[in-house]
């Protein structure tokens, strides 16, 4: 697989990137492939050293999303970022995190994440963008999930 950067831009202003591989990249689609480097917390998920996360981007949609597996293939979690900005190349897909974000756990539990970093003095047309996204993804999170499921099948 090729080298291929992502690159999220924060509401805060700040900038976070992550070297990956590029699975796939189609039209308006792609898939990168990162080996998680360090523990997190997500939610009520840890995160651990030497996981697998793939990355969904849809230029066309108001979220990423990331399938995480432990090393075996067991999957652990999907996590949703509510975004806008997507845009994406063969080196680097870019696209700007909008900081409201929703774990899917493998239980069928679902958290909504980080509403408190959503800025209350933020634009009223990107909040109501946001709160869009948030009702979009709740309402279909499991569809989405298996049609990401399915690609990543095709693809590995």
């Amino acid at each position: 697989m090729a080298f291929c950067r992502e690159r999220k831009q924060l509401l805060s202003g700040g900038e976070v990137t992550y070297d990956c591989e590029l699975v796939t990249l189609q039209d308006r689609f792609g898939i990168l492939k990162y080996v998680i480097s360090r523990r997190y917390r997500v939610g009520s998920l840890n995160i651990l050293p030497g996981m697998i996360s793939y990355g969904f981007y849809w230029t066309e949609r108001p979220y990423t999303l990331y399938s995480w597996l432990t090393k075996g293939g067991d999957k652990v979690g999907y996590y949703f970022n509510l975004a806008d900005s997507i845009s994406l190349s063969n080196r680097e897909f870019a696209w700007r995190d909008l900081a409201l974000d929703i774990l899917v756990c493998p239980s069928g539990k679902v958290e909504i994440l980080d509403e408190e970093q959503v800025p209350p003095d933020l634009e009223e047309d990107l909040r109501s963008y946001i709160e869009s996204a948030k009702e979009l993804v709740l309402e279909n999170h499991q569809a989405i999930i298996e049609g990401a499921n399915r690609m990543l099948e095709k693809w590995l």
